[in-house]
């Protein structure tokens, strides 16, 4: 047992050294070394018990950390991010930000779909954004927004009862369960949805109800056809574009329209939005560039004030 145990890591270690010059980006090193420590253990008969409760730790892509990271640690502000507004908004990011951190667009938009087509992850469009800027949100927070409509549709009937109101919808708590359920199915992980889809089951007065809590939005041109829609997403893009209305002015009346990061970190802004954040959204836009990367200079460009 000693023998193969020393053999194996023999064999662990020549994997390693022949892919060690090459980086890691993907994931593929370890793929293949889980690979090989799983097609072992299997093999081995004669230790296999101990190997029973093993847990190999789930590989994520470069696209889905960069939007966690972004979520979790460069939203909000040390100084906002335990308030009551930044807990009600959304924990969404825009795509285009990912783009401003990683360089190979491609690779970031097939791997995107991955957790799309998995059902981890979720794209919207958000109204009054432009048609590129789609902002991605970790499904389990969205499944919570859907759980938060539902006990916010409960307290509004109850109080509808206290009030001797009569009720002028037959629509029951049940709807938002449904939808969920709706969402979850992998085929319906678009950013938009039709009557006609499989599945849709909604009714007018229940549509009616989605579109009142912030879960649909109908679109315009489509009368049949609505936006999968994030809550409060009103809210969170007024506080962005304040955020970014905020940093291009900054860039604007100074001489030569370029700043220093270090110099924007200085500066008391009054977004409740980290700068890194806001940065990685005109960056990743377009509406301003980063000159070098070492010195970390910002420059506005030819279309800064598209907002």
């Amino acid at each position: 047992m000693n023998q193969t145990r020393k053999r194996g890591r023999e064999q662990y270690a020549a994997v390693a050294n022949q892919v060690n010059n090459v980086p890691d980006v993907y994931g593929i090193k370890r793929r293949a070394l889980e690979k090989r420590i799983r097609n072992d253990i299997l093999h081995d008969n004669n230790d296999h018990d101990e190997f029973d409760d093993l847990e190999l730790p789930a590989i994520i892509s470069d696209t889905v950390a960069t939007a966690q990271y972004l979520i979790d640690k460069l939203s909000f502000t040390e100084k906002t991010k335990h308030t009551d507004t930044t807990k009600r908004l959304p924990r969404v990011c825009f795509l285009h930000q990912i783009y401003s951190i990683l360089s190979d667009n491609t690779a970031v938009d097939r791997e995107l779909q991955e957790a799309i087509n998995e059902g981890t992850w979720r794209k919207f469009y958000i109204l009054g954004t432009l048609e590129d800027e789609f902002a991605i949100m970790n499904t389990t927070d969205y499944l919570s927004t859907i759980h938060d409509a539902k006990n916010e549709f409960i307290v509004d009937e109850e109080k509808n009862q206290d009030n001797n109101k009569k009720k002028t919808t037959i629509v029951t708590a049940d709807l938002f369960d449904r939808f969920k359920d709706f969402v979850l199915d992998k085929k319906h992980n678009d950013v938009s949805v039709s009557q006609k889809s499989e599945g849709f089951t909604f009714n007018d007065k229940e549509i009616s109800c989605l579109i009142k809590y912030g879960l649909v939005l109908p679109q315009m041109q489509n009368t049949d056809t609505y936006w999968f829609a994030i809550r409060r997403q009103g809210v969170f893009m007024s506080h962005y574009l304040k955020g970014r209305i905020e940093i291009l002015r900054i860039l604007k009346k100074r001489p030569t329209h370029d700043i220093f990061e270090k110099q924007l970190a200085a500066k008391k802004l009054r977004s409740i939005f980290r700068y890194e954040f806001i940065l990685h959204d005109l960056v990743g836009s377009g509406r301003a560039e980063r000159l070098n990367e070492l010195s970390d200079i910002f420059l506005d460009t030819k279309r800064p004030w598209v907002i």
